[in-house]
């Protein structure tokens, strides 16, 4: 993302955001330096049809180069025309190899709530209460820098929806069955069986704002875990919320994010569906989905990342810079699992060995 100096009003160094205020401070003498307010009072939904035309303004695009870690796989941005960098996530230098492409500019932003000396404790009461983790990871909580600050890219997805489909409805009965059992005695039970109803109809749904990740750096299952925005805090994007942070740009675009969405929308479709075929169990054989009135946002949303090495796999642990939520990736020690299996097996053994006894009358 474009990054323009803004100094202290008092020494002249350069500003960072502050965390928790609407203000900048400086790093260098400690000046708090005002930040206009830029929360809008309505979070404008842009239309998805088109976005093309939007993006072809030059007004709505910055320059970037995108390029992948060699060490870690983690897609690092850089600025415009940049030939080296450091990835942000692993430290390994890069080597700039392509030239730049337009993005969207994002449109809104939601800002860092939680300091870093609150995310890195955060962090380390996260890796220490890692149950069967290798002895050596605990390490990683005394590191002095394990946190890096980004603003991560997000679409956000709104959509009317019209499905039709066709299935079945099943209802539970019961009845009774004579058996009989290997001494040739005849016995009656009680057995449920379902009896089968072709269905068709359709559902209606608003969708709105179905959150996507807009970039492959930091892995998907982690960061959809991360469901805990208030998005109504959201802010008009401005760069002196960035000041201090990176600021990671989209790699998934428009459409791609678009079709995940959907992905999503229809595991809440097939939920209504089996709502109105109703009855005790459904089938669904197919659905057909009409979207209409698509719009979206485009935004960055604060997360504190570490990735760090452990033997030869990278682990990346994340915390929501809003609400200070945790999820991340771990290694197992294989060793204390096998030594809780073998606690469990033992303790087993000793209860029936105890129950043998007594039942005995041994003991």
């Amino acid at each position: 993302m474009e990054d323009k100096k803004m100094v202290c009003k008092n020494c002249g160094g350069d500003l960072v955001f502050n965390p928790g205020t609407q203000s900048l401070k400086c790093p260098y003498c400690g000046t708090v330096n005002e930040n206009p307010d830029t929360v809008p009072e309505i979070h404008e939904e842009l239309d998805f049809r088109e976005a093309l035309n939007k993006f072809r303004d030059a007004e709505n695009t910055v320059n970037i180069q995108m390029i992948k870690c060699p060490a870690c796989g983690a897609e690092v941005t850089l600025e415009e025309n940049a030939t080296t960098a450091q990835c942000d996530f692993c430290g390994t230098n890069i080597v700039a190899g392509g030239k730049s492409h337009k993005v969207m500019k994002p449109q809104y932003l939601l800002p860092f709530k939680i300091s870093k000396d609150i995310a890195v404790k955060i962090f380390r009461e996260w890796i220490v209460k890692r149950k069967f983790a290798p002895g050596g990871l605990k390490k990683y909580a005394r590191l002095p820098e394990p946190l890096k600050g980004i603003y991560y890219p997000f679409w956000t997805y709104d959509a009317d929806t019209r499905s039709s489909y066709t299935g079945e409805r099943g209802i539970h009965y019961q009845r009774q069955v004579e058996r009989t059992d290997s001494e040739g005695k005849r016995t009656t039970e009680t057995v449920t069986e379902t009896r089968w109803v072709r269905v068709s109809g359709s559902v209606k749904r608003f969708f709105d704002d179905v959150l996507v990740p807009a970039s492959r750096t930091v892995k998907e299952k982690l960061v959809r875990k991360l469901n805990d925005w208030n998005l109504k805090d959201m802010v008009s994007y401005n760069e002196r919320y960035l000041k201090g942070f990176k600021a990671e740009s989209y790699s998934v675009d428009l459409e791609q994010g678009f079709s995940r969405a959907k992905e999503r929308m229809e595991e809440v479709i097939r939920s209504d569906i089996r709502l109105d075929i109703g009855g005790d169990e459904q089938r669904i054989h197919q659905v057909n989905t009409a979207y209409s009135k698509i719009t979206f946002k485009y935004i960055l949303l604060p997360v504190w990342i570490v990735v760090y090495r452990f033997k030869d796999a990278y682990f990346q642990v994340l915390v929501n810079g809003s609400t200070g939520e945790v999820e991340g990736e771990r290694p197992f020690s294989i060793w204390k699992i096998i030594a809780l299996i073998l606690a469990i097996l033992a303790a087993g053994a000793l209860g029936y060995l105890v129950y043998y006894l007594f039942h005995n009358g041994i003991i």
